[in-house]
């Protein structure tokens, strides 16, 4: 079961069973409760969903709450508590309401993504083929599958020094799935292709990795969708940047981990910055920028002090001059996306 799944039916609960009868347009608040034995981790990825389903449903959300408030012997699970808001604003800010109480943790106000009006900026197209422009994207997908599985060797015996030796099996696992799930995919929009490669991701890849990739490609397909929703045909590179940054931000929020700490995000983010720098560049060069940066990125992680995941419990000596595993496979995808795009100078 997804988690997706079991937040659609807590909510159907609350609302049949408890008699909440939450509405289209109503003011709540809302406590995810932590029963004792939940990680930090999949809390985030619990207050995701809890939010996508609120936006969906016209629901604002004045006021989230997230951690351990009331447990159950340390059980793997989380419970949701809603409570509708008046008007005049009296709970809300009695709920916000200093307190000494020493296990009530403080909520966070609600923020919205921003709404994107989308500009007409030159266009970064998928290529079509013998009038076929679904075939771009099937080499961007091919591309990205075949460097991957050619670094699998490679970041298996980098974790083997700063973690558990698996993530180049992990990256293997759940590309042998996405290869034999691409046939199926549907290139219409921009994101429903990230929407579907979410859930491929969510059911095939394990580990915090996992959780992480689903987290930034449901942000970041939340995105295309503010930016116009438009088709794969159509995407501007004001949206894919716009998508990364969205990405990235989510990985910040619920993985806790930040440029500068020895992962992924210190080869996506030099990334997103050329991007941003340079949006009026051709391809040829855009492209060769972002892949350098890439490869600086990787370079650099072997001279940083891990201060997320497992790489920050071994001691510094032993991982010395080793780059971290989660920024070389995100080097990877760059620099195979890099080599599949072209500038329409039309």
């Amino acid at each position: 079961i997804t988690c997706k799944s079991t937040v659609d039916k807590l909510f159907t609960y609350l609302s049949d069973k408890r008699g909440l009868g939450l509405e289209s347009g109503d003011d709540i608040a809302i406590i995810v409760n932590n029963l004792g034995g939940t990680s930090e981790l999949e809390m985030g990825v619990v207050c995701q969903e809890v939010m996508k389903w609120l936006d969906l449903h016209n629901i604002t959300c004045y006021q989230l709450y997230s951690g351990v408030y009331m447990t159950s012997l340390g059980m793997h699970g989380i419970s949701l508590s809603v409570i509708r808001l008046d008007q005049e604003g009296t709970l809300l800010e009695l709920l916000k309401y200093p307190t000494s109480a020493p296990y009530w943790k403080p909520g966070c106000d609600q923020v919205k993504l921003p709404q994107i009006t989308p500009h007409a900026p030159k266009v970064v197209k998928f290529i079509p083929s013998a009038g076929f422009p679904n075939d771009r994207i099937n080499k961007i997908l091919s591309t990205i599958y075949t460097d991957l599985l050619s670094k699998v060797g490679e970041l298996d015996e980098l974790d083997r020094k700063v973690g558990d030796g698996d993530c180049g099996s992990t990256v293997a696992g759940v590309v042998k799935q996405l290869k034999s799930k691409t046939p199926g995919l549907e290139y219409s929009l921009f994101s429903l292709l990230l929407t579907q490669l979410s859930d491929i991701v969510e059911e095939h890849m394990g580990g915090t990795s996992g959780a992480l990739y689903t987290i930034s490609l449901t942000a970041a397909a939340g995105q295309a969708k503010l930016a116009g929703d438009l088709s794969c045909e159509e995407v501007t590179l004001i949206v894919v940047t716009s998508c990364l940054e969205s990405a990235l931000s989510a990985i910040v929020c619920y993985g806790k981990a930040q440029e500068g700490d020895c992962t992924m995000l210190d080869v996506l983010y030099p990334v997103l910055r050329v991007m941003q720098l340079n949006s009026s560049a051709d391809m040829t060069t855009l492209t060769a920028l972002c892949s350098q940066a890439a490869d600086t990125g990787v370079m650099k992680t072997a001279t940083l002090k891990p201060r997320a995941g497992r790489a920050s419990y071994i001691r510094t000596e032993d991982i010395n001059a080793c780059s971290d595993p989660g920024a070389v496979a995100a080097a990877t995808w760059v620099k195979a996306v890099c080599k599949c795009f072209y500038l329409d100078d039309l």
